[in-house]
C-alpha cells in the first residue's frame, strides 16, 4: 500500500495529499498531535498507520522524506520510499533557520541516515531550484543511500510541475517490478 507523509508546514490534505489519493490510490497519513513538532511521536504515529501493512511504500515531502526514510531505516515492512526534496541534514551541517526547532534540527542530523544503508528501494525527487534544501545535503544522501534520483527544474514545494509526480513516481515504483 501506498502512504503519503506530508511535510512540516503541510498536512495530510494538502494538494499533494489528495492529488497522490486520487492519481495513486495513497493513503495521507496524519502525523502531528498539535503545533509542537516531536520526531519521536511522529514516527510513532506514522509506525501505527503502517503496522498491519507488509509491503508498504512511503511517498515523503519535504520534512516527511526525513520521517519516511527514518521509518524506512528500521522497518522491514517497507519496500520502497520515495522521498520528494527530503529534509535530509548531514550530521556535520551548520542550520541556522529560525522556523525549524533546534531540537528538531538535531533529531535530523541524528538520526543516522548519513551513517546506515535504508534497507529498501530509495527513489528522490529533487528541485534544482529547491530555496530551502541545500542540493549539497540531498545529493551527499542520494550517493550514500545508492538512491535513484529524478532532477526537476522547480522549487522547495514543486509547484510548477506537481501534476508530473504521479507520473514521476509510478515510473520508479515500476522499477522494482
Amino acid at each position: 500500500m501506498l502512504y503519503y507523509i506530508h511535510g512540516y508546514a503541510s498536512g495530510p490534505n494538502s494538494a499533494k495529499g489528495i492529488l497522490f489519493k486520487e492519481k495513486l490510490g495513497a493513503i495521507p497519513v496524519k502525523y502531528m498531535d498539535g503545533d509542537e513538532v516531536d520526531v519521536g511521536r511522529c514516527i510513532e504515529n506514522i509506525k501505527n498507520a503502517i503496522k498491519n501493512d507488509t509491503r508498504v511504500i512511503l511517498i515523503g515531502s519535504s520534512f516527511g522524506g526525513f520521517l519516511s526514510a527514518k521509518i524506512a531505516l528500521e522497518n522491514r515492512n517497507v519496500r520502497s520510499i520515495v522521498l520528494l526534496n527530503p529534509a535530509v541534514v548531514p550530521p556535520d551541517a551548520t542550520v541556522s533557520d529560525p522556523s525549524i526547532p533546534d531540537k528538531v534540527v538535531r533529531d535530523i542530523q541524528n538520526s543516522g541516515l548519513f551513517e546506515k544503508r535504508i534497507p529498501c528501494d530509495v527513489y528522490i525527487v529533487m528541485s534544482t531550484r529547491d530555496e530551502l534544501i541545500p542540493q549539497e545535503w540531498v545529493l551527499k544522501f542520494a550517493m550514500f543511500q545508492e538512491a535513484i534520483v529524478k532532477f526537476i527544474e522547480d522549487d522547495h514545494r514543486i509547484s510548477r510541475n506537481i501534476s508530473l509526480l504521479p507520473d514521476i513516481i509510478s515510473t520508479f515504483l515500476k522499477y522494482r517490478e
